[in-house]
């Protein structure tokens, strides 16, 4: 036995040096990113699976909904605007919902259609309006209009008042804006006056009056100056070209309160 062993470790320690290491599996060729140098403090990163991963995140959730809808009065405020109306003594007949299929932010969802802002004073164009512009409109004329027209010469009573249709899904016209912006007419918030009608038989049209120095002067400049206390738009002769033969008056709001008069 100890001649046996003897002989196996002398044969062992005979054998190349290559024949006495463990078999080693196959080496796979160098791939050059391996052996790519790696600055020092950089941070390896898997490749993106996606090439749309680096795209700008898609929108999340439904669209907004459309402007009129937004304006959307609650019972409460309909209710109470209408009551309003009716104690002032207009005349007016609720209408059903307006939209356009081309342009879905115009629209108004409780409309009303307004035959006479007061008694006795009826509007030529029966515009559809929103109720809180057809209330503007009425304590306006309440406040301000009748009391005007009855300072000129022989005190005439205001009749009537003459009026756009009020609702008109249209872009702002006359502010040269290169990206016109949707008119408040849009969405019910707009009326357009063209004149004013007196029992005398003299009708005051809205136009440009600078300098004339007449009575029907000085009540159009009273109707335009005290416009603003009851919109938050007021434009007219001397605003633009556009609204030189009427006022426009809307009610839309604005951050801090702010408000337009030309």
């Amino acid at each position: 036995m100890i001649r046996a062993a003897a002989l196996l470790t002398a044969v062992v320690l005979t054998l190349p040096a290559a024949a006495q290491e463990a078999p080693r599996p196959p080496e796979r060729p160098a791939d050059p990113a391996d052996t790519a140098p790696v600055e020092s403090g950089a941070v390896e990163t898997a490749p993106a699976a996606d090439a749309t991963a680096d795209a700008a995140p898609q929108p999340f959730g439904p669209p907004a909904p459309p402007v009129w809808f937004t304006l959307r009065e609650s019972d409460a405020r309909h209710d109470a605007c209408r009551l309003a109306l009716t104690v002032l003594g207009a005349g007016f007949r609720p209408v059903p919902p307006v939209t356009d299929p081309d342009n879905r932010d115009c629209g108004i969802a409780r409309p009303l259609q307004v035959t006479r802002i007061l008694p006795g004073i009826p509007l030529s164009g029966e515009p559809v309006l929103r109720c809180d512009t057809a209330l503007s409109l009425a304590l306006w004329t309440r406040d301000f209009l009748i009391p005007a027209a009855a300072t000129l010469p022989d005190a005439p009573r205001l009749t009537g008042l003459e009026t756009g249709p009020g609702y008109s899904c249209r872009e702002r016209v006359g502010t040269g804006d290169a990206d016109p912006k949707p008119s408040e007419h849009g969405y019910g918030n707009a009326i357009d006056v063209m004149g004013f009608r007196l029992d005398d038989g003299d009708p005051v049209p809205v136009q440009p009056r600078q300098g004339d120095g007449d009575p029907a002067e000085s009540f159009q400049r009273a109707a335009q100056g005290t416009a603003c206390l009851m919109f938050t738009t007021v434009l007219g002769p001397g605003s633009n070209a556009a609204h030189d033969d009427h006022l426009h008056l809307d009610i839309a709001a604005r951050n801090g309160g702010w408000r337009l008069c030309e």
